[in-house]
């Protein structure tokens, strides 16, 4: 009788094939499978506590990024007015102190004397930069060069400054700014030849051509102390206005042209002739400028308002053609072309216009000289009270008609015949860029902006009124804290919902039955964990902070038996009260504690961390398990197999033999009846 590899038959015979089958196999899975099992069961819950290892510390690595160096040397200030009779119902100005010190080092920067546009520098002549303590960089032109070429060198030599080139009125500058800040990075140039005038020595600058234009400063905090402030005026930005000009209008010739500070000049290029397209030119230029168009019911007005406030920043129109409706001066005056000072005035006349209003200006012999000139234009303008006020200037062979408005309206004044060259035009000044004045302790001080940075050490003023001499207003400035109070309160708080976490992932519960094995939690033998926290705590004990001046336990942080950390507010806040500075730095300094341990979670918690090695580890460990019990699987079901061939031939031979003993019992049987 066949039978099929591995197929159990239940009816071939007396046996039970399958159960003995299934008997014989689960003696050998118990033996070999099951121990991979457990095996597997391990590492999987494993590889999930070190998971919630991994969840607690990588909280704790976000508490502590949460905190920086400013949450531990917070500053408060306060501002009263000991004034009587002041007319402010609200303070003239904020003031914050700049916690991050990184933000308020400033590099040097110095630039040259103007140099005619196209100036050569010959090939051969050398430049030396020389930053701080560092060694002097060479750079020789290979060739004769232009100031930019010249700027170019510089930057390919990686000499330790940026070099840069502006133009203004008085040529090209070179500009140099040290790549670092802070005093001790001081820039020093030695040149030779053509390149001469570009030298600079820092301990003698005014030997040289050569200025600094902003002053090399270092990072420090603010002080605590008493300040008095008096602000008499507040930084504005130039804002300036055209006359009426009739919907519809068009500007089909001429240039339109831009300049603000001492930036160079933008020629403006509309791409349409619109008002609406001259706006949108500006905005789209770069110039420095706002546009924008008002109107006032008749005529639409363009209106230009300065990106940056302060009076370095002008702004100067330039228009020929149809555009000369936009011209403006920074000095808000009209000036007309240059008369002969003997020039007479016969036929024709002028029309003034002042904002909406116009006048017919018609001059007489005052003078009683026979003919009218230009003091009697200038005496008839005055006398018409339109508004401005007219002088006259002289280049040294020619007069000028000055028109200066007493208000803010736009002034347009046109000739004819004779009165043909005293024509001209003005933007109408609504505001006046203008600096930021103030006093502090009886210092004068300006500024561009009503953000006054500089003034006070570690602390910004942020101006928003005028003080007047009623007013006494003093800033005072204080050490917070209750700010220090609160991140050490932050700062244990965090550590101890980890050591909780690691300790309920680490706990031992002895039987108290005899004979039966502890209850432990899942890594409570894994001495990675207890090398781990040994790291965290040995970081925060060895912290003394940049002076080394204190440890944790003297500022009232110390451990308890129970590996948590505990806060003595009363002390911490007698170690803030006797030195603040060195309390500030044990947490926040380059050697303090705060900076200390962000980098060791960084590594911890890392891709390529104690933690993720050994995460990968328990991962490859638990792959050569499972391989491992696919391979015994095979095994098994080969087992399996060979079992069930060997019973079902064993089977078949019992039934074979089952059959052929029945057979002889019937025979015997016959026999014994016949006899």
């Amino acid at each position: 009788m066949a039978t099929s590899t591995g197929t159990i038959s239940t009816s071939a015979g007396p046996l039970d094939v399958a159960t003995l089958v299934n008997q014989l196999v689960g003696v050998e899975s118990k033996s070999r499978l099951t121990p991979l099992k457990n095996k597997e069961s391990g590492f999987n819950t494993l590889i999930s506590a070190y998971g919630s290892l991994k969840n607690a510390l990588t909280t704790y690595q976000n508490a502590l990024k949460q905190l920086s160096a400013a949450s531990f040397s917070a500053q408060k200030t306060a501002i009263t007015n000991a004034g009587s009779g002041s007319n402010l119902t609200t303070e003239p100005f904020t003031a914050e102190t700049n916690s991050d010190e990184s933000t308020k080092v400033l590099a040097q920067k110095i630039k040259s004397a103007g140099f005619p546009s196209g100036q050569l520098f010959n090939a051969g002549d050398s430049i030396a930069i020389k930053v701080g303590t560092g060694q002097p960089t060479f750079v020789t032109l290979k060739a004769d060069a232009t100031i930019t070429g010249l700027r170019d060198a510089i930057n390919a030599a990686k000499s330790g400054v940026t070099a840069s080139v502006v133009t203004d009125g008085s040529g090209d500058h070179l500009v140099l700014e040290s790549n670092t800040g802070g005093t001790a990075n001081t820039i020093k140039v030695t040149a030779n030849n053509s390149l001469s005038t570009l030298a600079y020595d820092p301990s003698n600058p005014g030997a040289s051509t050569v200025t600094q234009i902003q002053a090399p400063r270092d990072a420090t905090k603010a002080a605590a102390g008493q300040y008095n402030v008096a602000v008499s005026q507040l930084a504005q930005t130039a804002k300036i206005t055209s006359g009426g000009i009739a919907p519809g209008t068009t500007f089909d010739g001429g240039i339109l042209a831009i300049k603000t500070g001492t930036g160079s000049t933008t020629v403006i290029q509309p791409k349409t002739n619109t008002l609406a397209g001259v706006r949108d030119a500006i905005n789209a230029s770069g110039a420095g400028v706002n546009a924008s168009i008002v109107s006032d019911g008749t005529n639409n007005h363009l209106v230009l308002t300065a990106k940056d406030s302060g009076a370095a920043n002008t702004v100067r129109v330039t228009g020929t053609g149809a555009y000369s409706v936009f011209g403006f001066d920074p000095s808000g005056t009209v000036t007309t072309a240059g008369v002969d000072p003997n020039q007479a005035y016969t036929t024709g006349n002028l029309a003034l216009q002042v904002g909406g209003k116009s006048f017919t200006i018609t001059p007489t012999d005052l003078d009683n000289s026979g003919s009218i000139g230009l003091n009697d234009v200038m005496v008839a303008i005055n006398n018409a009270n339109a508004g401005v006020t007219a002088s006259i200037s002289n280049d040294g062979s020619q007069n000028h008609l000055v028109l200066t408005p007493t208000g803010t309206d736009p002034v347009k004044l046109t000739g004819s015949d004779t009165y043909a060259a005293l024509t001209g035009s003005s933007m109408g000044q609504l505001a006046k860029p203008q600096d930021a004045k103030l006093t502090i302790d009886g210092v004068p001080v300006t500024s561009s902006t009503n953000k006054v940075a500089d003034a006070i050490s570690g602390v910004t003023l942020n101006l928003s009124k005028t003080t007047n001499a009623n007013d006494n207003f003093t800033l005072a400035i204080s050490n917070d804290t209750s700010g220090l109070s609160t991140a050490a309160n932050t700062f244990v708080s965090a550590y101890n919902t980890l050591a909780k976490a690691v300790a309920s992932l680490t706990k031992q519960t002895p039987s108290t039955t005899k004979g039966e094995a502890n209850t432990n939690s899942p890594l409570a033998s894994e001495s990675t964990v207890l090398n781990l926290m040994g790291q965290i705590r040995s970081t925060m004990l060895g912290a003394l902070g940049s002076s080394g001046a204190a440890n944790l336990s003297q500022v009232g942080i110390s451990f308890q038996k129970d590996g948590t950390l505990a806060l003595d507010a009363t002390k911490l806040n007698a170690a803030a009260t006797k030195n603040f500075d060195a309390v500030s730095k044990l947490f926040g300094a380059e050697a303090g504690v705060l900076p200390k341990l962000q980098k060791l979670m960084d590594n911890i918690v890392g891709d390529s961390g104690a933690l993720a090695t050994k995460t990968k580890g328990l991962q490859a460990s638990l792959k050569v398990v499972t391989d491992q019990q696919s391979a015994v699987n095979v095994r098994l079901q080969t087992i399996k197999d060979t079992y069930t061939n060997q019973f079902n031939r064993l089977n078949v031979t019992l039934a074979g033999m089952q059959s052929r003993q029945s057979y002889l019992t019937q025979q015997l049987a016959k026999l014994n009846s016949k006899s």
